[in-house]
């Protein structure tokens, strides 16, 4: 199976639980999910509130161990040549710099992206570092982070996909009304970059797939 890495809204590290929703629906259609924090909010000793890729990339290193270790449930059930990055918000620029780690195959940033001021220590400059195909997802223009998406995939020199849910808001694909047709999203990108299946290419890029959906517009560029 392929491996998910995902970093959590307001950088989470300690209690992932907002996201279980969203995270079991991926999972359900074939991704081992790797989560940066505990489902309860169990102390952990990692400080939420700022940034630390690494801990994405350290799933991936986990995942590694998992997949070789004769008595994890996991052992040999993993493709580590088909890896991904996503996360959401804070967690989103947590997943673009994790991205640019040479195991990962493909990234997206759900209502998220590098600030033009630099914020968090990391300046826009950064995307140039991805090596992947990226789709940058958004609320619409009442989500706070509507205008950075759209800069980040201006900005993107890779294969990149900008879908907008004009109702979803902030929040809306991780714990509102528009969570299944978001993850439904995040799956077919997913489904489409590491597992090259034809039909989730004609969902993300075709006329007739999201874009045809009602409240969304997609752009793409460089595929």
């Amino acid at each position: 199976m392929p491996v998910l890495v995902f970093g959590n809204g307001a950088c989470a590290h300690t209690n992932g639980s907002e996201v279980i929703q969203a995270l079991t629906f991926i999972a359900s259609r074939g991704f081992v999910v790797v989560d940066t924090a505990s489902v309860d909010g169990s102390s952990n000793g990692v400080q939420s509130g700022s940034p630390i890729p690494s801990l994405l990339t350290d799933g991936i290193s986990w995942a590694e161990r998992e997949n070789a270790r004769t008595a994890s449930p996991l052992y040999q059930r993993l493709d580590l040549s088909r890896v991904a990055a996503a996360g959401h918000s804070c967690g989103g620029l947590e997943a673009l710099v994790a991205a640019q780690d040479r195991r990962v195959k493909s990234v997206v940033s759900l209502d998220s992206g590098f600030f033009a001021d630099g914020s968090f220590g990391y300046p826009r400059s950064e995307l140039s570092k991805l090596h992947t195909p990226v789709m940058f997802m958004d609320g619409g223009s009442s989500d706070i982070a509507y205008d950075n998406t759209r800069a980040n995939y201006d900005l993107a020199q890779v294969p990149a996909v900008l879908a907008e849910q004009s109702q979803a808001g902030h929040v809306g694909f991780i714990t509102g009304a528009q969570m299944s047709e978001g993850m439904t999203a995040v799956v077919q990108f997913l489904d489409m970059t590491l597992n090259g299946n034809a039909t989730a290419r004609s969902y993300i890029l075709g006329s007739s797939g999201l874009a045809a959906r009602a409240s969304w517009t997609v752009r793409s560029k460089n595929f």
